[in-house]
């Protein structure tokens, strides 16, 4: 048989990923089996085994395809870590995220190379380390769910300063344990060192049994917290539940986030719950979704809610909410990082900070996971977050 045909396998497979991951793998295996070589088809191959949530044969495709020729280099590196971190296997999970940084031209932290020299290599560098200058980088949830390694970090005597998101900068400036940070990065300095926020888990060590703070690292002013009680104007006697549907919608144009967010229609099954009112925290196009006339009671000061455009004001929302019922999105990490009870619905092959299996994630000790049973079963999901709340 001549070459063209096992390409024309692996082709036709990987434009069925998404749709139909089970044929898709079944193309590219046939086509593999001629051209094992091949380092794009083993990355396919890892995608369509991702997709049917077969983790293990994901992470032995995306190590094979990195000692293959062709193979997408970044791209297979970030699966892999991703998987990896999936599968619980955290030690190896960092290591291959490093990847990320290690390529020139792979990320935009060549400038602090320039700046600052190579990266921070944790506790054993014999770099001289008057201050640690801490990135931050890809999500907000990833800001606000690292940022506690830098406590960390400090608690072993480091000086720290982190440059993060300018959204974030006010909820974290005042009254947590995160040293100092800054919306620019000062010039040269051959005793200041760099690090980005993601690279802490591997400089740190971390596994899923030491994780530190999972009891929660991120406190307002009572002052602040007040303010939006009045504001919010909650019935006596009543559960206020806040609620949140989509995340950010960009992330799900990849592969590995689609299918996070859902429609605010889904909460309806709750709409009958006795002496409970709602809040949408809820931001961006997808709070247009809010509908008054389908039945869920909303509190009083819904409306005030939304005039209000960040952080600050969302966590003092949440710090007089009894529960935060969510997708995965960034608003579950600032819960969580406030040690506010909150129930995430997951789909069916979640984001790989929250694991395969189980009901609690040892990063935050306040959430509870709720898995859907197959692909897209919000329905499944609502009913048994329902049957909890009764």
């Amino acid at each position: 048989m001549s070459k063209i045909a096992p390409y024309n396998l692996v082709k036709q497979g990987g434009q069925l990923i998404s749709e139909n991951p089970a044929l898709a793998q079944k193309l590219i295996s046939e086509g593999l089996k001629q051209i094992p070589e091949e380092g794009v088809a083993w990355f396919n191959l890892a995608l369509s085994l991702h997709q049917q949530r077969k983790i293990s044969g994901a992470i032995k495709a995306y190590q094979t395809s990195l000692v293959s020729k062709n193979s997408p280099i970044n791209q297979t590196y970030n699966n892999l870590a991703q998987d990896l971190l999936l599968a619980g296997r955290y030690e190896e999970g960092w290591e291959a995220y490093e990847y990320r940084y290690l390529q020139p031209g792979f990320s935009n932290f060549d400038k602090y190379n320039d700046i600052y020299g190579e990266a921070w290599t944790g506790f054993n560098d014999k770099r001289k380390c008057e201050n640690l200058v801490i990135i931050g980088e890809q999500g907000l949830g990833d800001t606000l769910q690292f940022c506690r390694l830098i406590t960390e970090v400090r608690n072993r005597g480091q000086k720290t300063t982190f440059f993060c998101p300018e959204i974030l900068s006010s909820l974290l400036k005042y009254g947590n344990n995160i040293g100092e940070i800054t919306r620019m990065v000062g010039g040269h300095n051959e005793n200041i060192l760099w690090c980005p926020l993601l690279s802490l888990p591997h400089r740190l060590g971390i596994t899923k049994e030491n994780i530190p703070l999972s009891n929660g690292y991120i406190s307002l002013d009572r002052s602040f917290i007040n303010k939006w009680k009045i504001l919010l104007k909650k019935k006596p006697s009543h559960r206020l539940i806040a609620l949140h549907w989509q995340g950010n919608p960009n992330f799900e144009k990849r592969l590995y986030g689609i299918g996070r967010s859902m429609d605010y229609k889904e909460f309806l099954p709750l709409k009958d719950l006795k002496r409970v009112e709602f809040i949408s925290i809820q931001k961006g196009p997808a709070a247009e979704q809010l509908d008054t006339k389908l039945g869920l009671p909303l509190v009083n000061g819904q409306s005030a809610f939304d005039q209000t455009f960040n952080f600050l004001d969302t966590a003092a929302v949440l710090a007089n909410c009894d529960l935060l019922i969510s997708n995965d999105s960034s608003v579950v990490h600032l819960a969580g990082a406030m040690n506010i009870p909150t129930w995430i619905a997951l789909k069916w092959i979640p984001e790989w900070r929250w694991g395969l299996e189980g009901e609690t994630t040892p990063w935050y000790r306040s959430v509870r996971l709720f898995r859907q049973p197959d692909e897209g079963n919000w329905t499944e999901v609502m009913s048994k977050i329902r049957k909890n709340l009764l």
